[in-house]
């Protein structure tokens, strides 16, 4: 049904008459105008103090809303007041049209429902303080080859970021569990954001010298080849920071300093009290267990307690260093091997920096290759590659401490790893850095150890029970650093090549049956079909292990006439392995890890690429070698690396590095 609707512009209740001549919008409008006018000024003159007054321009059938005089531009303007309510700008175009009694400047009213906005005090950005010392002229000295010389009066804490040498002139400073003297040489330390920095302190009365890290340079190049290695370090060109504030920090960094629990600092004295009794007693030095869940904070905990127990002295600052052992079992994260390994070590120093700043050592008494990152590949292969190391940790090393560092594997398979562990190795201590459970989990291993004494928890990493702790590297971002670093770190001089790794001459071993450079190919776990051997071993990561004896082999079949030559023009030299048979770990070790670049089919050629010294002490003859094909990660960082490098060059690919 049609309606007849009209706009009531005369008023809520003024009725609509037929014989009202038909008006437009506009024409109404004007015609309402021309009435206040009128009405004004009537008004005006009967009561000039009327509380109703309808100014020229305004109309009286809109009562509620006032239009806003027209103001006078210039600095005698009114504000608007800071508790002003949300206003709307009507910008009806229409409204120009209508005259001087309508001023041309937008209409401005509060929104219907929205509440005062309240007078906001902006809060200044909160400075945290990170280094206690307040440097002058007299406590204070930069020199030229960029060495910084501090005396302390009182004990001082600094927060120093980069690459640096440490060298205690003075007093006694303490850094990550590690106390130096003057007696102590310079100890080295890298310091990235991307891992918790190490707090430096003094004693009353201590000058210490930092010095520039000779192997800053070649490390931060290597940002060149992979942008993982990125703004990592201080934005200056020196190699280290002294960062007093957050206002030193660089930008877009969130910097976590290494704390300690005091449930940690409390252990870590009782374990360091037990070391000086056996060694005043002569009777077995400790053997330390320390399992718990991922992220918990073991490395950190080991890495503290390793340096505690190095540098301590007994109480006498004329002793020197006592060294111990590491049996390093976390293949997804060791401290001093690549992803993939695991060995031991022995420590004759503090470490004072992340894993991928020594991805090997000179000091490695024995490993394996587990040629996986976890222990599920083959976890009885695991437990005997453990026991061997540990077994020659009693052969030749017993006189001195062990830690024992393993995988965050709790659960299931992984639990009764640990649990077989324990009762093999007999620890005098086993350390659960965790306090929330899983309680089976905790029930199982206190009843595994010895004695109720034995076992005992501990809070996990301040650092991953913060919530705003947010790691800025993935734990496959820290395996892809260790691996790379690996392939480009020299063990003997610290420093690391800077070409990528297509550019550097490769190892060419022959597999020809006249001159044979190894035994041949095993693989772990599975075993591709012969015909696809080349295409399946060609850019990936093998091991390189040393038999001793045959008996390595255990079953399997190593004679000339029962390896296979796989591939129809390759006829690269394949042990048979069907059943994933691993190699006995009592007669054999791990060499080192190879990257293989190529295979060349025509001179029957095997291109290999390892870590600068890495094959130096593999002797000829080859029949006691082999390349072990397993899961290690696929080296896609290997790759891309020359594509980086031109980027950074400005050869057509863009800067991603990112120093």
């Amino acid at each position: 049904m049609a309606t007849n609707k009209r706009r009531k512009l005369d008023g809520e209740n003024s009725p609509a008459s037929p014989a009202t001549p038909v008006m437009s919008a506009f024409q109404r409008l004007r015609a309402l105008q021309a009435a206040s006018k009128e009405k004004a000024v009537e008004e005006k003159a009967s009561s000039s103090s009327s509380e109703n007054v309808v100014q020229p321009g305004e109309s009286e059938t809109t009562p509620d809303r006032a239009f806003p005089r027209r103001k006078k531009r210039g600095p005698a303007a009114a504000t608007v007041q800071q508790d002003a309510a949300p206003l709307i700008m009507d910008d009806d175009p229409n409204l120009e049209m209508q005259g001087d009694s309508i001023p041309p400047t937008p209409i401005l009213s509060p929104l219907p429902g929205t509440p005062r906005l309240e007078a906001t005090t902006i809060k200044p950005r909160q400075i945290i303080q990170h280094s206690s010392f307040k440097p002058n002229k007299k406590n204070f000295q930069s020199k030229l080859d960029g060495q910084i010389r501090i005396l302390t009066s009182d004990g001082e804490r600094l927060v120093v970021l980069g690459s640096f040498g440490i060298k205690v002139e003075e007093g006694e400073a303490t850094i990550a569990g590690a106390t130096l003297t003057p007696l102590d040489p310079i100890q080295w330390v890298h310091a990235p954001h991307c891992h918790a920095l190490p707090v430096l302190r003094t004693s009353e009365g201590t000058i210490i010298e930092l010095h520039p890290h000779p192997g800053a340079q070649s490390l931060r190049q290597l940002a060149k080849l992979n942008p993982v290695f990125g703004k990592l370090w201080n934005e200056s060109d020196a190699t280290f920071q002294i960062i007093f504030s957050s206002d030193d920090v660089p930008k877009k960094v969130s910097l976590q300093e290494l704390v300690s629990a005091p449930e940690w600092n409390k252990k870590l004295a009782g374990l360091v009290k037990a070391k000086r009794e056996s060694s005043s007693k002569s009777t077995n030095p400790p053997i330390i267990f320390l399992c718990g869940p991922k992220s918990s904070g073991k490395s950190t905990f080991g890495r503290l307690l390793a340096n505690r127990l190095i540098t301590d002295r007994a109480g006498s600052r004329s002793n020197p260093w006592t060294p111990i052992l590491l049996l390093d079992i976390d293949p997804g994260q060791p401290e001093f091997s690549p992803p993939g390994v695991i060995s031991l070590v022995k420590l004759s120093q503090p470490n004072l920096s992340p894993s991928f700043c020594h991805p090997s050592t000179e000091f490695t008494v024995k490993s394996h290759a587990i040629a996986a990152v976890t222990p599920a590949l083959d976890p009885d292969h695991f437990l005997q590659c453990v026991l061997d190391l540990f077994y020659v940790y009693q052969q030749l090393h017993s006189s001195q401490l062990l830690i024992i560092n393993t995988p965050g594997w709790i659960q299931g398979t992984g639990l009764d790893i640990l649990s077989s562990l324990i009762t093999s190795l007999v620890p005098t201590e086993v350390i659960y850095l965790s306090q929330d459970g899983p309680e089976d989990t905790v029930a199982t291993l206190q009843t595994t150890t010895s004695a109720p004494s034995i076992f005992s928890t501990l809070p996990s990493s301040p650092l991953s029970q913060s919530q705003s702790a947010e790691p800025s590297r993935t734990a496959l971002s820290l395996r892809i650093m260790s691996t790379l670093s690996y392939f480009h770190f020299s063990a003997s001089t610290q420093t690391w090549t800077t070409q990528p790794l297509s550019s550097v001459p490769p190892y060419r071993v022959s597999y020809s049956p006249s001159q044979k450079g190894f035994l041949g190919v095993l693989c772990y776990d599975h075993q591709p079909s012969p015909s696809l051997l080349s295409e399946a071993i060609n850019g990936t990561v093998l091991a390189l292990v040393r038999i001793k004896d045959l008996a390595a082999f255990r079953p399997l079949q190593v004679k000339e006439e029962d390896i296979i030559l796989a591939g129809e023009e390759a006829k690269i030299p394949m042990i048979n392995n069907s059943l994933g048979t691993t190699l006995d770990p009592g007669y054999c070790e791990l060499v080192c890890l190879v990257l293989v670049r190529g295979v060349n089919i025509e001179r029957k050629e095997l291109q290999l690429l390892a870590p600068p010294g890495g094959l130096g002490d593999v002797k000829g003859g080859g029949e006691y070698l082999v390349l072990v094909a397993g899961r290690f990660d696929t080296p896609v960082w290997s790759y891309s690396e020359e594509l980086y490098k031109r980027g950074e060059e400005g050869d057509g690919f863009g800067g991603l590095g990112g120093i």
